[in-house]
């Protein structure tokens, strides 16, 4: 008997020492392997006018593409003087250096180093930097700033021009204190006088703009406080007006008394008067960051808070698992048990600043599993973690059993969070054997996640006929160049199939979009892109066809004798107009929509908005069955570490000019028409720039009146000629010519106001140079006799509308 005890204590001993032991060795590679994510160590670095900080920049940790990096505007006086804050978190700034480039970055115009900068009594680092170099009035620089740190070297970035008399101080003084008297309800009344209250809809915090009633922009029954304070950033600024964006954080207790965040943004477009600073356009967006532990769970489904109602979600088919994106945080939650898992997430729960809590970034969902694993794609600049510095596309995976993200693959750029964004927001998706497909800089990409390798499958996509299907795993495109130039390629994505459509004789084909995975494609015969007397141009189909990748009809769509024109393409409705042809262009006869009934389909997960008096409208995720749990069980994911995966796209930018559209505070819309892009920012009240980062035009910056010494005109233009070859020929080097064609007379006078003469069709056979105006005339140059003589506006818009609209003028080449 006491030899079977003491087999079975030696036996016990074994197993519980194993236990022990398999514990001890698991526990080494949790401790290994997940880990949460490194907090930020760059520096910040700020611009200051007046005493008031402004234009934060964050670090990146390579050089970027100067042209594809306009996040704020440094104007400069006629010292050229640059007023520098840094504030250095936890690092050591050993020493700051700045380089003056031309606007695309190729050329360095001014460098200089500086070893010590001053501490001051807040903590920040100063310097100011003299600019000695020459710049040209009105052109925008790329002014690249170098802080060599103990954690090696950041790049920051800001874009400097020479202005007269921008008032800069005033304007960034006036948006942070018209933050902080919202705050207040008394401070507030003074903000009336800047409004032009009309609303009467409901109170929406996420959709505030000028034509709000005071009490909504004075934020209601909220009754917020300002918990981390915005730093004003300059967008666009010239002689008459100012763009500024402020972001900042503000706290409000729910009615438990309970914290609760939000993030908003406030775009403020201003005029300065010598009496004060009028408020000539004015939004508001105010974002709750999700909180599970506040009260989200009801018997409809979560709230979700104060937000965009168009919110990225995605549910496993049985509804157990959605995951959803909400202020760049990516989240699960499981209705049955309750349990909330915080899966990535750049922001700190503690110690939180403005560098984790950057919004630079978006998360895309890419595909959810039933077992509550998540693939997802993070893109943007990263701003916290072993990438943190760089502005790229990441790749990750969410395994549910072990509570952890693993990097699958990285792919770092040149360009920033706004341009990236216009890129993937055309193509980007992961087949099942971990092929990545995306577009960037008008090439498409598949990247073997894997293998970390990559080629290009097709170069100079134009998106204006690039379309893709709802779940972005079909493509289609009209082939540019080759034997097939003029065909439409498809591509299934999972298979890596191709398909070709051929156009018919004296035929083009036009990519429509998709219905589902369905491609919708257009028939466009010979003669039919017809002008009005406006300039614009007007394509009528004669036929579109819904078909499958197989190349099954689905449907065929015709009218005889009218023409489809005006199609768009959306989720669950296709829209267009019949029309007829005449001399003059299409006039369009009637209205017609093709459903999309494979959208119909009962879903288990709506998005869907609630209101209430304290909040105003909210957005909500309903459920189909109530949740069984309101008890929320929070959890955070581990980050896996593992070895890298980087894969570094060879991109080439572009050669084409482009026309960038800048507006309400950012990267608007990207063109390859120049009229098109001037109408676009007038109806923004924005700007168009070019790649060189000229000013095309702006809204508002215009001079009362000008006549411009018609010597100084180039002599090509002087002729008056509409032959755009000749035109540039005759400019040859010196300058680009710009076809306005379709743009109102109001629109290009800016040109002349920017000292750019315009060539504007009379008649068939006639035309006149504008050379200068006022507040009653234009004045026109005789091309034949060069005399100058003023025409009354009235009869000059007229003159101008009944010849088409057709405006040509020119941009002078940039020489530094």
């Amino acid at each position: 008997m006491k030899k079977f005890f003491r087999k079975f204590a030696v036996l016990l001993l074994v197993f519980v020492l194993g236990v022990a032991g398999t514990a001890f060795l698991m526990n080494s590679r949790s401790t290994d392997d997940r880990s949460d994510m490194n907090n930020p160590v760059l520096p910040e670095v700020m611009t200051e006018f007046g005493g008031t900080l402004s234009n934060l920049m964050h670090g990146y940790r390579q050089p970027m593409q100067a042209d594809f990096v306009r996040e704020c505007i440094t104007p400069l006086d006629t010292t050229r003087t640059v007023s520098l804050a840094v504030d250095p978190h936890e690092s050591e700034v050993k020493s700051l250096s700045y380089e003056i480039r031309s606007s695309d970055g190729t050329k360095v115009i001014e460098n200089r180093k500086i070893s010590a900068l001053e501490s001051s009594g807040d903590g920040y680092l100063r310097t100011s930097v003299q600019i000695s170099a020459g710049l040209l009035m009105n052109q925008e620089y790329s002014m690249q700033i170098t802080l060599d740190t103990d954690s090696g070297e950041a790049y920051y970035y800001t874009r400097v021009v020479s202005r007269t008399a921008t008032n800069v101080a005033d304007y960034v003084a006036f948006a942070s204190s018209f933050a902080q008297k919202c705050m207040d309800k008394t401070t507030a009344d003074e903000l009336g006088t800047y409004l032009e209250a009309t609303e009467t809809s409901a109170r929406n915090f996420a959709d505030i703009s000028i034509t709000s009633s005071l009490a909504n922009v004075s934020w209601g029954n909220l009754h917020p406080q300002i918990s981390r304070a915005g730093i004003p950033v300059i967008k666009d600024i010239n002689e008459t007006t100012a763009s500024i964006s402020l972001e900042y954080e503000i706290m409000a207790a729910n009615d438990e008394g309970k914290a609760e965040y939000y993030n908003v943004t406030d775009f403020y477009r201003m005029r300065y008067t010598e009496t004060r600073i009028m408020l000539l356009d004015f939004t508001r967006s105010a974002h709750q960051i999700f909180n599970p532990e506040l009260s989200v769970i009801s018997d409809k489904g979560l709230l979700l808070g104060v937000g965009d109602k168009n919110v990225s979600y995605m549910a496993n088919k049985d509804a157990s698992v959605v995951a959803f994106v909400r202020e760049g945080e990516l989240w699960t939650y499981a209705p049955e048990s309750g349990k909330f898992v915080d899966v990535f997430s750049f922001r700190r729960n503690v110690d939180s600043d403005s560098r984790d809590a950057d919004m630079n970034h978006d998360i895309k969902l890419l595909g959810i599993e039933e077992n509550g694993d998540v693939d997802f794609m993070v893109y943007g600049y990263m701003s916290r973690g072993n990438h943190e510095g760089y502005s790229g596309v990441g790749i990750y995976h969410y395994n549910s059993d072990q509570n952890m993200v693993e990097e699958k693959v990285f792919i770092p750029g040149t360009e920033s969070y706004e341009f990236l964004k216009d890129d993937l927001g055309i193509l980007s998706y992961v087949n099942k054997d971990n092929q990545l497909f995306l577009v960037m800089a008008k090439d498409l990409y598949q990247i073997n996640i894997d293998e970390s390798s990559y080629k290009v499958l097709a170069e100079g996509i134009n998106r204006d006929n690039f379309v893709v299907s709802d779940t972005n795993a079909h493509a289609a495109w009209i082939v540019s160049e080759g034997e097939n130039a003029g065909q439409i390629q498809m591509m299934d994505f999972d298979s890596q199939n191709v398909r070709l459509i051929a156009p018919g004789q004296d035929q083009e084909l036009r990519t429509l979009g998709f219905m589902n995975e369905d491609l919708i494609y257009g028939l466009l015969q010979s003669g039919d892109i017809l002008t009005d007397e406006n300039g614009h141009s007007t394509e009528g189909l004669t036929s579109f066809r819904i078909e499958d990748f197989e190349g099954n009809l689905k449907k065929e769509y015709h009218q005889e004798g009218m023409y489809i024109v005006n199609p768009s393409v959306g989720r669950t409705l296709m829209e267009f107009q019949l029309a007829a042809k005449g001399k003059q262009g299409y006039s369009v006869q009637k209205k017609d929509n093709i459903m999309n009934n494979g959208n119909k389909t009962a879903k288990l997960v709506t998005a869907e908005q609630t209101s209430s008096d304290r909040q105003g409208i909210m957005t909500r995720l309903t459920f189909e069955d109530k949740p069984e749990s309101d008890k929320p069980l929070v959890l955070r994911a581990k980050m896996r570490s593992v070895k890298e995966h980087i894969v570094e796209l060879e991109v080439e930018t572009p050669e084409e000019e482009l026309y960038y559209v800048y507006g309400k505070g950012g990267l608007d819309s990207t063109w390859t028409d120049p009229a098109q892009a001037v109408k676009r920012a007038d109806s923004q009240m924005g700007v168009v720039l070019n790649r060189a980062q000229q000013y095309v035009w702006e809204r508002g910056n215009l001079k009362t009146q000008i006549t411009l010494n018609t010597e100084d005109i180039p002599e090509i233009i002087r002729t008056g000629s509409w032959d755009k070859k000749v035109l540039q020929d005759g400019m040859g080097d010196t300058g680009k010519i710009i076809d306005l064609s379709g743009c109102s007379l109001e629109n290009v006078l800016y040109e002349i106001s920017a000292q750019r003469a315009v060539i504007a069709e009379t008649g068939e056979n006639s035309s006149t140079v504008i050379v200068g105006y006022d507040e009653y005339n234009t004045w026109l140059l005789d091309p034949a006799t060069g005399e100058v003589k003023p025409y009354g506006m009235q009869d000059s818009t007229k003159l101008f509308q009944k010849a088409g609209n057709i405006f040509i003028t020119y941009l002078e080449a940039v020489t530094y």
